[in-house]
């Protein structure tokens, strides 16, 4: 954690200007109310530690003395007030969620290092890796799941007739987008499973773009191996999802994730951000730009 301390505070400024942007948008949009914002947890002040003593280990019955241990845990909690300080995860995972029950987003420390975060880069290169994801987090709490929960994390209906109507109309479009993509021959992505996933993965780069803006105003936007701060930005988002995967697990994985397979979490949202092509100065006609009419905007 020592490590992970030391980082903090550059990851926490990405995470407020995300915040920033976020609270914007609402802003702009004139919603009828506002909730808090979720908690950013980085770990620092977290418990994060389990006492597993009384696991015997063995060769032949370490999972299943493990899986006892973790119910039995989880079963002593009934009857008890919530735990607010526990992780979902543990440190050194390379991962972060969102808790719609707690409204709150962990970064475990193990997140907080290339390709998401680079102490030393340049903030191009961060709000581009560990910016979106942080702005990812932060659309999960206004996806089709996160907006049915209240500040407090209570599975309650806050929002108006008329704002539900409008989100699910925009969040139709999510959807079919994204079935519309083939990554097997015959094989398309489930946009009704995928959705929520969809839309923090669109929400999160536009929100850490726009924070990238608001970092960079006044500043000098000079070069860097050639590549401008934006192409920077969008190169480094590219980069997280880099990825190896086999047919067979692809083909589990578009009936079973949530998640849209990695390439189409690139591509789904910088083809619906005209930011992206015009800092490449690509064409209308690039299969990278989708038209107008088509592109999805929800926050």
């Amino acid at each position: 954690m020592l490590a992970h301390r030391a980082r903090q505070a550059p990851a926490r400024h990405e995470a407020d200007a995300g915040a920033h942007e976020l609270d914007g948008g609402h802003e702009r949009k004139r919603r009828e109310r506002r909730p808090q914002h979720a908690e950013a947890e980085t770990g620092a002040h977290r418990r994060v530690g389990r006492n597993s003593g009384r696991i015997v280990i063995g060769r032949a019955r370490d999972e299943p003395r493990a899986e006892n241990f973790e119910v039995n845990r989880q079963l002593k909690k009934i009857g008890k007030p919530v735990d607010r300080t526990e992780w979902g995860m543990t440190p050194p995972t390379v991962n972060a969620y969102y808790n719609p029950n707690m409204n709150e987003i962990v970064f475990p420390a193990g997140i907080l290092q290339p390709p998401f975060f680079y102490a030393n880069a340049d903030d191009a290169i961060n709000y581009g890796g560990i910016g979106a994801v942080i702005g990812h987090e932060m659309t999960h709490g206004f996806d089709d799941e996160g907006r049915q929960f209240d500040a407090v994390g209570n599975l309650r209906d806050w929002w108006s007739p008329e704002s539900a109507a409008k989100f699910k109309e925009r969040s139709k479009a999510v959807v079919q987008q994204y079935s519309e993509y083939e990554p097997l021959p015959g094989l398309h992505v489930n946009g009704e499973l995928t959705q929520g996933e969809n839309i923090a993965d669109i929400g999160g780069v536009k929100l850490a773009y726009a924070a990238l803006q608001k970092a960079l105003a006044g500043k000098p936007q000079e070069k860097i191996d050639g590549l401008t701060p934006e192409q920077r930005f969008f190169l480094s988002f590219a980069t997280i999802w880099k990825s190896k995967q086999r047919d067979e697990d692809l083909k589990l994985r578009l009936n079973t994730d949530p998640h849209s397979p990695a390439r189409y979490r690139v591509d789904g949202p910088l083809s619906d951000i005209p930011e992206f092509a015009k800092a490449f100065n690509l064409p209308d006609t690039c299969p990278m730009v989708r038209p107008p009419d088509k592109r999805v905007n929800i926050w």
